[in-house]
């Protein structure tokens, strides 16, 4: 009903434009007029008017009533070329929809190949699907089965559980006393341990600052060395700048440069032999550790 609306509107529109304007209805000047967006109608009310204008103009021979024959040639010569740009328009659709009549027509062809694959498929999938149905039914059966005869055998099972919770209630009990001795004995493991810890620290720091203090002494004796060594070397330099008379004098205090050495390697003796004691006691620190850990085990 709507739609039949819409093409009668379209139909008066198009008498009153022509009337109005001279000119040949179109789409978009039928549009505003009858205040309604449908193409499809509207182009077929614009078809059906302009074929009922040739009929009428056919049927008078060319001449409309009261036109003159000017305007009429325009008129024919107008609808002529409407005709054409519609013929054009027409074919071109129509080749349209064959293409897609076509590409339809080949996607029927391939589904139903492929529905005609598929069948047999589905049947051996729907086979596969009711054996499937039939072990599961199988397995239900077992295991209604099996559920009877675990619960006859749970009712058995019932009186050796009491049994086993009594027994389990002494082993409790035994454990509870168990464990309250073995957490007496940790506390007084790790009391035995902290102490022992202790004791290894404060020897470690005794080492550290008796090693360190000796450390010190050997730095200060080789700073006081080398302090004394600069002395020597700035006199040495001075008694060969001023005359060859001063040999004697720069050959004692090459005596005394070789004093300085010598007790520069005494004194890297000691530290040597420092080291070695760092390194016996360093030894003994570990080897005590290792007995107290040997021990805690």
């Amino acid at each position: 009903m709507i739609k039949q609306s819409t093409y009668q509107r379209a139909r008066e529109a198009c008498d009153t434009f022509f009337t109005e304007t001279g000119q040949v209805p179109t789409i978009e000047a039928i549009k505003p007029i009858i205040g309604i967006n449908s193409p499809s109608t509207i182009s077929s009310a614009i078809k059906d008017w302009k074929q009922a204008l040739a009929e009428t103009i056919k049927t008078d021979q060319g001449a409309l009533p009261g036109v003159p024959v000017a305007l009429t040639e325009a008129i024919n010569a107008c609808w002529q070329q409407a005709l054409d740009a519609a013929r054009l328009v027409f074919n071109e659709k129509a080749k349209n929809l064959e293409a897609q009549q076509a590409a339809l027509a080949a996607q029927e062809t391939a589904l139903q190949a492929e529905a005609a694959r598929l069948k047999p498929v589905l049947q051996i999938t729907q086979e596969r699907y009711q054996e499937e149905i039939q072990q599961l039914k199988t397995e239900i059966d077992r295991l209604v089965s099996e559920s009877l005869h675990l619960s006859e055998q749970s009712a058995s099972d019932r009186s050796l559980i009491t049994e086993l919770e009594k027994a389990n209630a002494v082993l409790s009990e035994t454990i509870r006393q168990e464990q309250d001795k073995v957490q007496r004995l940790e506390i007084q493991y790790n009391n035995e341990h902290d102490w022992a810890l202790n004791r290894i620290e404060e020897e470690k720091d005794r080492l550290r600052l008796q090693t360190q203090q000796e450390l010190n002494r050997c730095q200060v004796e080789s700073q006081r060395n080398q302090q004394a060594l600069v002395i020597l070397q700035a006199k040495f330099d001075q008694q060969v700048s001023i005359n060859e008379k001063q040999r004697e004098r720069i050959s004692e205090l090459e005596r005394h440069h070789a004093n300085d050495q010598l007790k520069m390697a005494e004194v890297t003796l000691q530290t040597a032999q420092l080291q070695n004691e760092l390194n016996n006691k360093s030894e003994r620190i570990r080897t005590l550790e290792v007995k107290q850990s040997k021990r805690h085990k």
